[in-house]
Protein backbone atom coordinates (compact mmCIF):
# COMPACT_ATOMS: atom_id res chain seq x y z
CA UNK A 1 0.00 0.00 0.00
CA UNK A 2 1.36 3.30 -1.13
CA UNK A 3 0.90 6.44 1.08
CA UNK A 4 -1.00 8.14 -1.78
CA UNK A 5 -3.28 5.18 -3.15
CA UNK A 6 -5.91 6.22 -5.86
CA UNK A 7 -5.18 9.65 -5.17
CA UNK A 8 -5.33 12.04 -8.55
CA UNK A 9 -2.32 14.34 -8.61
CA UNK A 10 -1.38 17.12 -11.13
CA UNK A 11 2.50 18.31 -11.32
CA UNK A 12 3.57 21.44 -13.45
CA UNK A 13 6.61 21.69 -14.52
CA UNK A 14 6.58 18.03 -14.08
CA UNK A 15 9.39 17.26 -17.07
CA UNK A 16 12.12 19.41 -15.20
CA UNK A 17 14.21 18.38 -11.97
CA UNK A 18 12.31 19.19 -8.86
CA UNK A 19 8.61 18.70 -10.61
CA UNK A 20 9.87 15.06 -12.09
CA UNK A 21 11.22 14.04 -8.84
CA UNK A 22 7.68 14.99 -7.22
CA UNK A 23 5.70 13.47 -9.83
CA UNK A 24 7.85 10.77 -9.67
CA UNK A 25 7.58 10.37 -5.96
CA UNK A 26 4.34 10.60 -5.79
CA UNK A 27 3.53 7.77 -8.65
CA UNK A 28 5.45 5.55 -6.45
CA UNK A 29 3.28 5.92 -3.57
CA UNK A 30 0.74 4.79 -5.70
CA UNK A 31 -0.91 8.57 -6.81
CA UNK A 32 -2.06 8.62 -10.62
CA UNK A 33 -0.47 11.74 -12.01
CA UNK A 34 -1.55 14.36 -14.76
CA UNK A 35 2.21 15.02 -15.91
CA UNK A 36 2.10 18.80 -16.83
CA UNK A 37 4.93 20.60 -18.91
CA UNK A 38 4.91 22.94 -22.01
CA UNK A 39 7.52 20.87 -23.18
CA UNK A 40 4.98 17.81 -24.84
CA UNK A 41 8.17 15.87 -25.71
CA UNK A 42 9.15 16.43 -21.52
CA UNK A 43 5.58 15.53 -20.57
CA UNK A 44 5.26 12.03 -22.37
CA UNK A 45 9.05 11.48 -21.59
CA UNK A 46 8.21 11.71 -17.56
CA UNK A 47 4.98 10.02 -18.12
CA UNK A 48 6.51 6.83 -19.85
CA UNK A 49 9.40 6.98 -16.91
CA UNK A 50 6.22 6.65 -14.64
CA UNK A 51 4.54 4.36 -16.37
CA UNK A 52 7.94 2.02 -16.71
CA UNK A 53 8.42 1.56 -12.92
CA UNK A 54 4.85 0.36 -12.97
CA UNK A 55 2.73 3.89 -12.36
CA UNK A 56 0.21 5.48 -13.53
CA UNK A 57 0.64 8.56 -15.71
CA UNK A 58 -0.89 10.87 -18.72
CA UNK A 59 1.17 13.63 -19.91
CA UNK A 60 -0.52 17.04 -20.71
CA UNK A 61 1.23 20.14 -22.66
CA UNK A 62 0.06 22.51 -20.64
CA UNK A 63 1.24 26.61 -20.86
CA UNK A 64 0.34 27.13 -17.24
CA UNK A 65 0.80 31.13 -17.75
CA UNK A 66 -2.43 31.49 -19.40
CA UNK A 67 -5.98 31.03 -17.68
CA UNK A 68 -7.44 29.30 -20.97
CA UNK A 69 -4.17 26.75 -20.62
CA UNK A 70 -4.84 25.99 -16.64
CA UNK A 71 -8.16 25.32 -16.96
CA UNK A 72 -7.81 22.81 -19.83
CA UNK A 73 -5.16 20.70 -18.01
CA UNK A 74 -7.73 21.00 -14.91
CA UNK A 75 -10.58 20.09 -17.15
CA UNK A 76 -8.36 17.42 -18.49
CA UNK A 77 -7.27 15.59 -15.20
CA UNK A 78 -10.67 15.74 -14.33
CA UNK A 79 -12.44 14.19 -17.34
CA UNK A 80 -9.88 11.14 -17.05
CA UNK A 81 -10.46 10.68 -13.34
CA UNK A 82 -13.42 12.39 -12.30
CA UNK A 83 -11.69 13.77 -8.96
CA UNK A 84 -8.64 15.95 -8.45
CA UNK A 85 -7.06 15.62 -4.99
CA UNK A 86 -3.39 17.03 -5.59
CA UNK A 87 -2.08 20.11 -7.21
CA UNK A 88 1.49 20.92 -6.78
CA UNK A 89 3.09 23.84 -8.61
CA UNK A 90 6.12 23.71 -9.47
CA UNK A 91 6.71 25.61 -13.12
CA UNK A 92 9.06 28.39 -12.73
CA UNK A 93 11.89 30.12 -14.45
CA UNK A 94 14.70 32.34 -13.36
CA UNK A 95 16.57 35.51 -15.25
CA UNK A 96 19.89 37.00 -14.12
CA UNK A 97 20.29 40.51 -14.98
CA UNK A 98 20.34 43.35 -12.61
CA UNK A 99 17.03 45.50 -12.57
CA UNK A 100 18.17 48.68 -14.55
CA UNK A 101 18.61 46.05 -16.98
CA UNK A 102 15.44 43.93 -17.37
CA UNK A 103 13.10 45.00 -19.48
CA UNK A 104 9.19 45.16 -19.05
CA UNK A 105 8.21 41.98 -20.48
CA UNK A 106 11.46 40.26 -19.37
CA UNK A 107 10.14 41.14 -16.20
CA UNK A 108 6.41 40.26 -16.98
CA UNK A 109 7.24 36.83 -18.13
CA UNK A 110 9.10 35.98 -14.72
CA UNK A 111 6.52 36.95 -13.10
CA UNK A 112 4.02 35.02 -14.89
CA UNK A 113 5.94 31.85 -15.12
CA UNK A 114 6.65 31.78 -11.20
CA UNK A 115 3.66 33.40 -9.50
CA UNK A 116 0.80 34.14 -11.76
CA UNK A 117 0.82 30.14 -12.47
CA UNK A 118 0.42 29.39 -9.21
CA UNK A 119 -3.16 31.24 -9.38
CA UNK A 120 -3.97 30.38 -12.35
CA UNK A 121 -3.84 26.70 -11.73
CA UNK A 122 -5.08 27.21 -7.89
CA UNK A 123 -7.92 28.92 -9.60
CA UNK A 124 -8.30 26.31 -11.78
CA UNK A 125 -8.81 23.27 -9.39
CA UNK A 126 -10.47 24.59 -6.44
CA UNK A 127 -13.82 24.24 -7.62
CA UNK A 128 -13.22 20.88 -7.87
CA UNK A 129 -11.48 20.21 -4.65
CA UNK A 130 -13.98 22.40 -2.79
CA UNK A 131 -16.76 20.29 -3.92
CA UNK A 132 -15.19 17.22 -2.69
CA UNK A 133 -14.86 18.79 -0.09
CA UNK A 134 -10.94 17.44 0.16
CA UNK A 135 -7.57 18.86 -1.51
CA UNK A 136 -4.02 19.51 -1.16
CA UNK A 137 -2.10 22.44 -3.12
CA UNK A 138 1.61 22.57 -3.08
CA UNK A 139 3.46 25.10 -4.75
CA UNK A 140 7.23 25.40 -4.79
CA UNK A 141 8.85 29.22 -3.35
CA UNK A 142 12.14 29.62 -2.86
CA UNK A 143 14.85 30.68 -0.42
CA UNK A 144 15.16 33.94 -2.72
CA UNK A 145 11.74 34.88 -1.65
CA UNK A 146 12.75 35.24 1.28
CA UNK A 147 16.73 36.23 1.28
CA UNK A 148 16.21 38.47 -2.42
CA UNK A 149 19.49 38.04 -4.63
CA UNK A 150 20.88 40.79 -6.56
CA UNK A 151 20.24 40.09 -10.29
CA UNK A 152 17.43 38.15 -9.71
CA UNK A 153 15.14 40.14 -8.44
CA UNK A 154 11.79 39.35 -10.45
CA UNK A 155 12.31 35.84 -9.20
CA UNK A 156 12.94 36.55 -5.93
CA UNK A 157 10.03 38.75 -5.80
CA UNK A 158 7.57 36.04 -7.31
CA UNK A 159 8.75 33.26 -5.41
CA UNK A 160 8.27 36.43 -2.35
CA UNK A 161 5.05 36.03 -3.49
CA UNK A 162 4.16 32.66 -3.74
CA UNK A 163 4.63 32.16 0.18
CA UNK A 164 2.38 35.04 0.56
CA UNK A 165 -0.56 33.85 -1.70
CA UNK A 166 -0.12 30.74 -0.09
CA UNK A 167 -0.86 31.85 3.09
CA UNK A 168 -3.97 34.38 1.85
CA UNK A 169 -5.00 31.14 -0.34
CA UNK A 170 -4.89 28.86 2.83
CA UNK A 171 -6.91 31.10 5.05
CA UNK A 172 -9.88 31.95 2.34
CA UNK A 173 -10.24 27.79 1.85
CA UNK A 174 -10.01 26.82 5.48
CA UNK A 175 -12.77 24.33 6.64
CA UNK A 176 -13.49 23.64 3.03
CA UNK A 177 -11.44 20.54 3.38
CA UNK A 178 -8.39 22.32 1.45
CA UNK A 179 -4.85 22.32 2.28
CA UNK A 180 -2.38 24.95 0.87
CA UNK A 181 1.37 25.02 1.83
CA UNK A 182 4.29 26.02 -0.32
CA UNK A 183 7.80 24.36 0.12
CA UNK A 184 10.50 27.13 -0.36
CA UNK A 185 14.14 25.23 -1.52
CA UNK A 186 17.64 26.68 -1.17
CA UNK A 187 20.35 25.40 -3.40
CA UNK A 188 19.29 22.31 -5.47
CA UNK A 189 21.56 19.98 -7.46
CA UNK A 190 19.16 19.64 -10.99
CA UNK A 191 20.69 19.08 -13.99
CA UNK A 192 19.93 22.62 -15.17
CA UNK A 193 21.21 24.53 -12.01
CA UNK A 194 24.23 22.94 -12.56
CA UNK A 195 24.89 23.67 -16.33
CA UNK A 196 25.22 27.13 -15.14
CA UNK A 197 28.14 26.91 -13.04
CA UNK A 198 31.71 25.68 -13.91
CA UNK A 199 33.08 23.24 -11.62
CA UNK A 200 35.01 25.62 -9.11
CA UNK A 201 31.75 28.08 -9.37
CA UNK A 202 29.56 25.59 -8.04
CA UNK A 203 31.92 24.32 -5.49
CA UNK A 204 32.51 27.87 -3.86
CA UNK A 205 28.63 28.19 -3.89
CA UNK A 206 28.39 24.86 -1.91
CA UNK A 207 30.74 26.04 0.65
CA UNK A 208 28.22 28.67 1.87
CA UNK A 209 25.59 26.01 2.45
CA UNK A 210 26.16 25.42 6.60
CA UNK A 211 25.50 21.80 6.05
CA UNK A 212 28.22 21.71 2.87
CA UNK A 213 26.27 20.40 0.22
CA UNK A 214 23.42 21.19 -2.13
CA UNK A 215 19.96 19.66 -1.46
CA UNK A 216 18.59 17.17 -4.44
CA UNK A 217 15.02 16.90 -6.12
CA UNK A 218 14.20 13.95 -4.09
CA UNK A 219 14.49 16.00 -0.83
CA UNK A 220 12.09 18.35 -2.16
CA UNK A 221 9.47 15.56 -3.18
CA UNK A 222 10.04 14.14 0.29
CA UNK A 223 8.63 17.38 1.90
CA UNK A 224 5.96 17.73 -0.92
CA UNK A 225 4.98 14.25 0.14
CA UNK A 226 4.79 14.83 3.96
CA UNK A 227 2.19 17.91 2.75
CA UNK A 228 0.09 16.00 1.01
CA UNK A 229 -0.47 13.28 3.47
CA UNK A 230 -3.94 13.06 5.08
CA UNK A 231 -2.34 12.85 8.57
CA UNK A 232 -0.69 16.20 8.20
CA UNK A 233 -4.23 17.70 7.53
CA UNK A 234 -3.70 20.59 10.05
CA UNK A 235 -0.72 21.92 8.24
CA UNK A 236 -1.75 24.83 6.08
CA UNK A 237 -0.99 27.99 5.05
CA UNK A 238 2.88 27.14 5.42
CA UNK A 239 6.02 27.56 3.90
CA UNK A 240 8.34 24.68 4.60
CA UNK A 241 12.05 25.63 4.10
CA UNK A 242 14.59 23.12 2.86
CA UNK A 243 18.16 24.54 2.76
CA UNK A 244 20.32 22.82 4.82
CA UNK A 245 20.47 25.64 7.56
CA UNK A 246 21.25 28.24 4.55
CA UNK A 247 18.35 30.76 5.79
CA UNK A 248 19.90 30.67 9.25
CA UNK A 249 23.40 31.33 7.84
Amino acid sequence: MGQLDNKIAIVTGAGGGIGGAIALRFAREGAQIAVADIDGETAKSRAAEITQQGGQAVPIVADVTRKTSAEQMAQAALSRWGRIDILVNVAGGAQVKPVIEVSETEWDHIIDMNLKSVFLCSQAVLPTMIKQNYGKIVSISSIYGFTGNATRASYSAAKAGVAVFTKSLALEVVGQGVNVNAVAPGRILTDRVRSHYTEEEWNERVVQIPMKRAGTPEEIASTALFLVLDENKYITGQTIHVNGAWLNW
